[in-house]
């Protein structure tokens, strides 16, 4: 399925050729306009597909990489032994791929996006507010993946590619980030009933400002949430596409395709495949609840285990089914997850219970009983099913480490292997 479906769009050619374009201008290089060399004849729908194809870029590294640290899986690869080696014993590194590839990958697309909003800052008001809510939507959302990345090791939030500008503490990335999705959200409000672009089928639903903006408050839910300002979180769920009663899938995704330029899905991997990379960890089976469809259709329990670098497991990993499967963003499953930890940080134990029930009976196993979540287990019942609603989307290294719970990550090789709660600064800055 190619990013527009219908439609022939070069997506990855297009991030290519904005890459190329910021590479450009950040070298010393003479232009009639030296203030806007090339910008002013790139149309905004073009700048608008490059932030979507850019977003797509080293994603499934990042997820390989966030996988293996929470112990969710490993990603084996003979060709290259860092996925098993420094992430799993303490030492990533700084100049290393891992790192550097989706921390880059990132800020390029805050750097297309930046070219939107200089495109569009004498464009009609409407036009311009609904530039400004996608481009700083997809600002905050890209500086957040860096943020889960780095941690308390902090981000850039200067964007002119100096190398030397000085990194913000957490709280003040997280400030930033959350500021920024509230003005994406006022200029949305402020932008009418249509864009003046087209989104991709991953925003379904999403692809007018307001349907946009609920998609805009389910991540200053999650930030919100991250923050510990769980009535903030409760306010901003109560704005966005939570749906109690709704598919649970329903959501915004990254898309692929086969088309010319496009781009495949890097996670998938055929389960039956003699050797399978991608494996999630063992104890995803050990600790599942019979039944449960969470487990059944996210993993496929393969006839032989793998054995590599002394991990084993039986497990492939089958979040996505093809070359071409859509990877979310954020779904409904976890904006109901999102209302029930926020609930829970409020004391509010019964809403949080009903929550964390509609994720189990959907999963075809038995609701807690009514009344028995409290103080004593209630964080323990959340992180058990985000694990297992979530698994392989990036969230549970990052729920461990807001609890203070990463010693309870399993060790699988005593003496060699360590638990590590952040990836270092780039060596490049």
């Amino acid at each position: 399925m190619s990013l527009y479906t219908g439609q022939s769009r070069v997506l990855t050619g297009v991030a290519v050729t904005l890459v190329c374009l910021l590479s450009v201008m950040g070298c010393d290089r003479k232009f009639p306009d030296p203030n806007s060399p090339v910008v002013e004849s790139v149309p905004v729908q073009t700048l608008v597909t490059g932030i979507e194809a850019g977003m797509r870029i080293d994603l499934a590294i990042y997820l390989r990489v966030v996988t293996s640290l929470g112990r969710e899986g490993y990603y084996f690869e003979p060709a290259d032994p860092r996925y098993t080696g420094e992430l799993l014993q303490g030492t990533p590194d700084p100049g290393g791929f891992l790192l550097n590839r989706p921390w880059s990958a990132r800020y390029r697309v805050v750097a297309t996006c930046n070219l939107l909003l200089d495109k569009v800052k004498n464009a009609p008001a409407a036009e311009k507010a609904g530039a400004e809510g996608f481009a700083k939507t997809i600002m905050a959302y890209q500086l957040l993946l860096n943020l889960n990345y780095l941690d308390d090791n902090g981000i850039k939030l200067d964007f002119s590619g100096t190398p030397n500008v000085p990194f913000v503490s957490k709280a003040e990335a997280f400030a930033r980030i959350a500021a920024l999705l509230d003005e994406a959200n006022a200029s949305l409000a402020a932008a009418g009933n249509t864009f003046t672009f087209k989104l991709s089928s991953g925003f379904a639903g999403f692809d007018t400002p307001a349907g946009f903006a609920r998609f805009n408050r389910a991540l200053m839910a999650r930030v919100e949430v991250y923050r510990g300002n769980f009535q903030a979180a409760l306010t901003a769920l109560a704005n966005s596409f939570l749906n109690a009663a709704g598919p649970l899938n329903q959501g915004v995704y990254h898309v692929y395709g086969t088309g010319l330029g496009d781009q495949l899905n890097e996670i998938f991997e055929s389960p039956t495949a003699p050797f399978v990379k991608f494996m999630a960890h063992q104890s995803f089976q050990t600790n599942a609840v019979a039944g449960d469809t969470r487990f059944s259709s996210k993993v496929a329990v393969r006839g032989s285990a793998t054995t590599f670098d002394e991990l084993t497991t039986n497990l492939a990993i089958t979040i996505t089914s093809s070359s071409t499967d859509r990877v979310p963003i954020i779904r409904n499953e976890e904006l109901i997850l999102l209302r029930a930890e926020a609930n829970i940080g409020l004391g509010q134990y019964a809403s949080a219970e009903a929550d964390l029930n509609i994720v189990r009976t959907a999963a075809g196993i038995a609701p807690y009983p009514t009344g028995s979540t409290d103080a004593t287990n209630a964080l323990d019942r959340l992180l058990f099913e985000k694990r297992y609603s979530l698994f392989g989307e990036g969230h549970r290294w990052i729920d461990m480490r807001r609890y203070g719970r990463l010693n309870e990550l399993p060790i699988d090789r005593p003496g060699r292997d360590v638990i590590i709660s952040k990836m270092p600064r780039p060596e490049t800055e």
